[in-house]
């Protein structure tokens, strides 16, 4: 069996890059791997992650990261964050280092580790990194790592025209399948995600503005906590119910019979996937190549253009209307869903494990 550390920018921030890191750490861990999930620093709001596996889980840095602003501050947090992940490494003698994300891998290059191959992920789409000009940081981090994986085919073969030399797609897994799928008898939207700007609530909720008259039977239930929250709430929008963020997504999900992903940047939504798992047909904004992968349009779910609510709440309207088609695209998303199950996609991580 093999020695992994997953790194984490945090392992105690609620977002669908950390839930992957700790189902990882605990898929690998009931395996047989000897497993170390490392965040670098605490998130400002601490969640705990449940979990029956047995593996380590250390934070390097007890509080948030002070701003840049505060040089003295930062340079001791980093020599910090150094000094201890460099007794990690040391410690567990060698193996392989998974970066969730590129931070992760900036500060592992400032400690030896000759003794560890290194996979470098990417948790949103080639096309997000060139928006976001993260696409020369990503090469200059990741360019002598073992293996870079990203979340689609799409996304590898985007970055090996960049010049990475060793990608791999590799998927999310769902964190969990319910027996029984949803029975769509409860008529609830549910978004499920940060209430943040590049998540995209408020286009969900001026489609709901339009559409909730049409629909009067129907609630809308957002699950979730950030910026956007109370300037949503203040819409007074009706029949619109407001969640804190929850460990136990799937029941909500489960009770819902319509998922809304309004997001104007995504990678490989993890909330999609863990829907379609419980049967649910969704509306998604066509955001990135991993949306694509999940929804087929009209099959599984109906794509909206992204950043459009009015073309939203149209999509929205079409299933909210439709009681046959969204029983035809929650069978179908659940089956599409199966290929992202938690032990075929282990399997594809121990074949990377143990590749040379």
């Amino acid at each position: 069996m093999s020695t992994v550390v997953i790194m984490a920018n945090s392992i105690t921030e609620l977002g669908g890059a950390t839930r992957v890191a700790h189902v990882l750490a605990s898929g690998l861990a009931s395996r047989g791997h000897r497993v170390e999930l490392v965040g670098l620093e605490m998130s400002a709001e601490p969640h705990t992650f449940a979990s029956t596996a047995d593996f380590g889980q250390t934070t390097l840095l007890p509080t948030p990261v002070p701003s840049a602003s505060d040089e003295d501050g930062r340079a001791r947090a980093d020599a910090q964050i150094t000094d201890g992940l460099a007794s990690i490494l040391e410690h567990l003698g060698g193996g392989t280092v998974i970066t969730t994300q590129v931070w992760c891998k900036e500060m592992l290059d400032r400690v030896p580790h000759d003794s560890w191959r290194v996979v470098g992920q990417y948790h949103s789409s080639a096309e997000a990194a060139e928006r976001s000009g993260d696409r020369e940081r990503l090469l200059a981090a990741y360019g002598d790592a073992t293996v870079v994986t990203l979340l689609t085919e799409t996304d590898a073969k985007a970055f090996a025209s960049w010049g990475l030399e060793s990608v791999q797609a590799m998927p999310n897994p769902v964190a969990f399948w319910p027996d029984s799928p949803s029975g769509l008898t409860d008529l609830v939207v549910t978004y499920l995600g940060r209430m943040s700007v590049e998540k995209a609530p408020g286009i969900l909720a001026a489609a709901w503005e339009k559409v909730a008259p049409l629909h009067p039977q129907w609630r809308l239930r957002f699950i979730g906590s950030g910026p956007l929250t109370e300037e949503i709430r203040s819409m007074n929008l009706p029949r619109v119910q407001f969640v804190e963020p929850t460990q136990n997504p799937q029941s909500y999900l489960l009770g819902s019979s319509v998922l809304a992903l309004p997001s104007l940047v995504e990678g490989f939504p993890l909330a999609l996937a863990e829907a379609m798992a419980c049967g649910l047909p969704a509306v998604v904004a066509d955001a990135s190549a991993g949306v694509r992968e999940l929804v087929d349009d009209d099959v599984t779910g109906l794509l909206a253009v992204r950043g459009d609510a009015d073309d939203f709440a149209h999509q929205l309207d079409r299933l909210l209307s439709d009681e046959t088609m969204r029983a035809r695209m929650g069978r179908a998303a659940r089956t599409a869903a199966e290929a992202y199950r938690l032990d075929p996609i282990l399997d594809r991580w121990e074949m990377l494990l143990h590749r040379e």
